[in-house]
């Protein structure tokens, strides 16, 4: 018994040392190994291994076996890793920064084309462009090497030529000299104005063919920390001065496209380079619409078009930026993402300045393509019911594991490609239909006079998507603005065309409302009409409109900018309020068909000869509708109770059933003959 006691305590101390040893050699690496013992010589070409002294006895040798190497390494963080040899075949030492300690598994699993995220040390190239400053960093020509002792006109030739040849080399070869575009982009913040041109102008094409059309985004913790072949260590690489130096020139851009002549103490140069950066974002705009800092650029863009131009350049960039927008929106149709954002920043910035601003802007909204197939109320008639329990698959947890697995790999998927799901789509288009909605609202209530044209074109096309809870405050928000308007018996050209864009857009809110569910009375709006009718008849620019060709006015200093949309000359606006009333409606009836007749005929005898003609085909339709016109042409069998009203602008009130249509005749010998053949043609027609 008391032997085996004793050797198993021998054992345990055997165990035990072992563990010190391993501990030991853990501790150690491999290191070049300093000659400590003076009496040891070794010939390299002559000896090929190392004895141990015959002095050292065994017990000593062991001791010395066991003590751990030195490792003279100036960074104490440092691990010596296998080294590497060479082109020339001269061997390099590899110091391996430590992160975390690895375990066994993780040093005996390293693959041999593998780079670990943070363990390799970085490259001195790598280190330095990380360490240099962003975009507060200028670029001296004086403090450069090699501009010293150049000409000026040497100094430009130079610059030419090495923003060109950066620009070549980073369009042609994009990963191997991706350092060259910060250098480029320190030259876009020269003091040198001329070298800030080349180099703003000289990065848009550089951008615009290295960028990808995806948004890269940043690297989480974990994987900066994976390990990763060299291929992708250097597209990552790649893709964060990319998106680094292109986020400080986004930056530059908006610093310099800032600045408007109409400031104080900005010069001319400030202005022109205000004028280039707008240009420049517009270019990137367009083209990179799918890479990072989006709405970044979006913003440098709107705030130009805020601006109120004041000479030719700023005029020719305003239309750009207008343009552009535009573009965006018509080519949004599949997402609305983009679509969302201009409408923010759009509404946004325009109550900020209290609605002065142009109309082309307000126009800019027209161009959204994405609400053309958008129906509001889809959603509401969908009464389809829900899967009940009893219906629906039954899945195992292991299913159901890998249902979701599946899901998540298809959102990845999406979000790679860009895509957009049917839902989200759907979300976008109600966000944007309700704050554009929203948006008008608040103009009308506002009544700025350069929009409200502009806000009534836009509602008469958006108009049949609008809530019903809206319904009534659009309604009255138009009812108040023709009152106003309509007070004043000498109304301008300005003022007529926003009576009848009232008109016209409060039938267009109500077209498409279900008829058995909501019953809404615009009776107010068939008597404007009828009192505005006079006004028009007296109108001498009712055919014309901004298309019309005109002479400018030699003392006027502001610059002509003529909407895009907006365009229908006020008779055209009239026939269409016609068409609203009696045919696309339930307004119409026998009495009122009477009185817009009568008062027609009236108007007719002023009009010009395109105006009167149109007119009279608008009768001619009507009188295939109500039969009760044709007694207007003759006063046989006719029992009159009354007099005709003709001052009176309600059409319940002016008893035009006892009026003669003598009116007739008089355009029966106008000088135009298409008129006088058409008053022909109505009388022959009413018999």
């Amino acid at each position: 018994m008391g032997k085996r006691r004793v050797k198993r305590a021998s054992e345990l101390r055997n165990v035990k040392r072992r563990k010190e040893e391993d501990s030991k050699l853990q501790s150690s690496v491999f290191s070049r190994v300093e000659d400590d013992i003076s009496d040891i010589e070794v010939d390299d070409q002559n000896e090929e291994y190392m004895e141990v002294p015959e002095e050292i006895e065994d017990e000593e040798a062991e001791d010395y076996e066991r003590i751990p190497r030195a490792f003279n390494d100036p960074d104490a963080n440092g691990e010596e890793g296998l080294p590497i040899r060479r082109s020339d075949g001269t061997l390099q030492r590899r110091i391996i920064m430590k992160t975390s300690k690895p375990t066994n598994d993780e040093a005996a699993n390293d693959e041999e084309d593998g780079v670990s995220g943070e363990e390799e040390a970085e490259d001195p190239e790598t280190r330095e462009e990380k360490q240099r400053p962003g975009a507060g960093e200028e670029f001296d020509e004086e403090a450069d090497e090699s501009y010293k002792g150049l000409t000026p006109e040497e100094k430009v030739i130079k610059t030419k030529e090495d923003i060109a040849e950066m620009a070549q080399n980073l369009i042609e070869n994009p990963e191997e000299n991706i350092l060259q575009l910060s250098r480029l982009r320190r030259m876009s913040n020269s003091k040198n104005p001329l070298t800030a041109k080349l180099a703003i102008l000289a990065m848009v094409p550089v951008f615009k063919s290295i960028a990808p059309s995806y948004h890269i985004r940043a690297l989480s913790e974990s994987e900066k920390k994976e390990k990763v072949s060299r291929e992708v260590a250097k597209l990552r690489l790649f893709e964060q001065h990319l998106v680094l130096n292109y986020k400080h020139y986004v930056e530059l851009l908006a610093e310099k496209a800032a600045k408007f002549s109409t400031q104080p103490k900005v010069t001319s140069l400030d202005a022109e380079m205000g004028i280039i950066a707008s240009n420049a974002a517009c270019e990137l705009a367009s083209a990179l619409r799918y890479f990072n800092f989006r709405k970044e650029v979006l913003k440098i863009i709107t705030r130009r078009v805020m601006k109120k131009p004041q000479n030719e350049h700023e005029l020719k960039v305003f239309k750009k930026c207008v343009s552009t927008l535009e573009e965006l929106l018509v080519e949004d149709s599949s997402n609305g993402d983009i679509s969302l954002e201009l409408v923010v920043l759009l509404s946004k910035s325009i109550r900020r300045r209290a609605f002065n601003v142009d109309e082309s802007i307000i126009n800019i909204l027209l161009s959204l393509t994405v609400l053309n197939d958008y129906s509001p109320n889809s959603r509401e008639n969908d009464d389809s019911p829900k899967l009940k329990k009893k219906d629906r698959i039954h899945l195992s947890k292991k299913e159901r594991k890998q249902l979701k697995e599946r899901k998540l790999i298809d959102k990845e998927m999406r979000e790679a490609e860009q895509a957009v799901t049917a839902e989200q789509r759907e979300k976008n288009q109600a966000q944007i239909l309700k704050m554009l909605l929203l948006f008008y609202l608040e103009i009308l209530k506002a009544r700025p006079v350069k929009l409200m044209a502009a806000v009534l074109e836009s509602l008469s096309r958006f108009g049949h998507m609008v809530n019903i809870d809206l319904m009534g405050d659009f309604l009255q928000v138009m009812r108040e603005i023709a009152e106003e308007i309509l007070i004043n018996k000498d109304l301008n050209s300005n003022e007529v065309r926003q009576v009848l864009l009232c008109i016209i857009t409060s039938f267009s809110l109500v077209a498409n409302l279900p008829s058995r569910k909501v019953v809404v009375d615009l009776n107010k709006f068939v008597d404007y009409l009828y009192s505005l009718l006079p006004n028009l008849s007296l109108d001498t620019e009712i055919e014309f409109s901004h298309k019309t060709l005109r002479l400018m006015d030699p003392l006027s200093s502001e610059l002509n900018i003529k909407p895009s949309v907006n365009v229908s000359t006020k008779a055209e606006l009239l026939l269409r309020c016609l068409n609203a009333i009696f045919f696309n409606s339930k307004s119409g009836s026998s009495k009122r068909a009477l009185a817009f007749t009568k008062r027609l005929y009236l108007a007719a005898l002023h009009l010009p000869e395109k105006s009167s003609v149109a007119s009279m085909k608008f009768i001619d339709k009507l009188i295939g509708r109500y039969d009760d016109i044709k007694t207007l042409y003759s006063t046989e069998d006719r029992v009159q109770n009354g007099i005709y009203n003709a001052e009176i602008d309600e059409t319940e009130r002016a008893n035009t059933e006892v009026a003669v249509l003598w009116e007739n005749v008089l355009l029966d010998k106008h000088y135009a003959t298409n008129v006088a053949m058409g008053a022909r043609h109505l009388f022959k027609n009413a018999k």
